[in-house]
């Protein structure tokens, strides 16, 4: 592996620990309300998989209207051309 493809991956783990990061607080700071007890209430782990199911679908939607911007703008250089 080139060292380019090294800074490459080096990034996508950055964004991913990013985003990761970025997930586990919100939804944390959203559901864990209450600290007298060391076990997770069953309220906060439904609302822990809600959250990160929305986050994951709200990500997976961000990405593809990107892709489909992306598309019509190659598609809009190509017709110039």
């Amino acid at each position: 592996m080139n060292a380019g493809q090294d800074d490459v991956n080096m990034r996508q783990f950055r964004d991913f620990l990013a985003s990761y990061n970025k997930l586990s607080e919100s939804c944390f700071s959203d559901c864990v309300h209450d600290f007298s007890s060391r076990k997770i209430s069953s309220l906060e782990i439904g609302c822990a998989l809600n959250c990160t199911e929305k986050y994951l679908k709200m990500t997976q939607r961000i990405m593809l209207r990107f892709q489909e911007h992306q598309q019509q703008v190659t598609e809009s250089i190509a017709s110039q051309k």
